[in-house]
């Protein structure tokens, strides 16, 4: 039986970094400094990668948004260099030892897709796919539970993650990846950011806005969670605005967030969608049913709003919806009735 490291000897304080070589598996480039320039091509036009369930087996598929030129990406080789990981002998990702696939998200420079992928029930990782579904390597610690999305700043050289510090997939906390070199450097050691929670870089990729769950709100139904700011540099932290409700992804300026928010009316189990503005807390209902998640896209107009037509389904949609107004449905991804999760990158507009 596989004997399972302890992450806080791997990170043993905030902004702690682990260091490592680049990646030596395929040429790269290197900047003055020395660190490895990730070198991936973007492909024309929207792309769509979705997580489908075939029978026990997660695959992972590139498509056009059109759902032509569909190909499955095959895990045959992934590089780790991370220091403290556990080895690609010790700890393989391949399609024969992903157990699941959670979620994924192109970089905004559509040169790479990340994936949070579990080789084993209690060890996930994010793993670097280029967007030819090649050029394959792990950027985060490998033995620990990862929790909810991952995000990416806005030059594509970072990306930060939520992950367990304690045994028991206990004690989340707010990572983050120097990509290139793969530096690793935790944020937070609150141990309160988890699968309730979203993240988001600002524009210049040093600070992370965030939040943190604080547990149940007033109604006993909706969750409740603060808005926070961590300064990547300094590593201070500052607290706002407290929301009611799933967060689901804050705007590029952190000025307005996205929540889903369940009724609290007795027989009623529908639920909103709610953008909420974090200068001055106005509301605005952009859509109602049974959303499961929502996922800003690129230029925060518009959004992946993901869930089921109704509450009997196991079958999920995935709309394209405006974010400026309700009810702005703008396209529906062609997507199959066993995709667990998808993620659209718009080609230059």
């Amino acid at each position: 039986m596989r004997t399972r490291k302890s992450l806080l000897a791997a990170v043993p304080a905030a902004a702690a970094a682990l260091s490592l070589a680049a990646c030596a598996d395929s040429p790269a480039l290197t900047s003055p400094a020395g660190a490895a320039v990730i070198t991936a091509v973007s492909p024309g036009g929207d792309r769509l990668a979705t997580v489908e369930q075939e029978g026990r087996t997660p695959a992972l598929y590139f498509q056009n948004a059109d759902g032509t030129g569909r190909f499955r990406v095959h895990f045959t080789y992934v590089s780790d260099h991370v220091t403290g990981n556990y080895s690609p002998r010790q700890l393989p990702v391949t399609d024969e030892s992903i157990r699941a696939i959670r979620r994924v998200v192109w970089s905004p420079d559509g040169r790479y897709l990340a994936a949070v992928v579990a080789p084993a029930y209690d060890a996930m990782q994010v793993v670097l796919i280029g967007a030819d579904g090649h050029d394959m390597r792990t950027v985060s610690p490998n033995s620990q539970t990862l929790f909810g999305d991952v995000a990416w700043s806005p030059d594509s050289r970072r990306i930060a993650y939520a992950m367990a510090t304690g045994p028991y997939s206990s004690r989340p906390d707010l990572f983050y990846t120097d990509l290139g070199p793969d530096n690793v450097h935790r944020v937070t050691t609150s141990g309160h950011v988890g699968g309730y929670d979203t993240f988001r870089f600002d524009a210049t990729g040093n600070v992370l806005t965030f939040t943190e769950h604080l547990g149940w709100a007033d109604d006993g139904i909706n969750v409740q969670s603060r808005v926070a700011a961590a300064d990547l540099g300094s590593g201070a932290i500052t607290y706002g605005a407290t929301l009611v409700g799933e967060p689901q992804a804050f705007a590029s300026d952190a000025s307005w967030i996205l929540v889903i928010r369940s009724h609290t009316a007795p027989g009623d189990d529908t639920r909103d969608l709610v953008k909420v503005s974090l200068t001055d807390g106005a509301e605005t209902t952009l859509a109602n049913g049974y959303p499961w998640h929502a996922m800003l896209l690129e230029g925060d107009r518009e959004a992946i709003l993901m869930g089921p037509d109704d509450p009997t389904s196991s079958v999920l949609a995935y709309r394209i919806i405006g974010v400026g107004a309700p009810n702005d449905v703008h396209a529906t991804l062609p997507t199959g009735a066993n995709v667990t999760w998808a993620a659209l990158l718009r080609a230059p507009r």
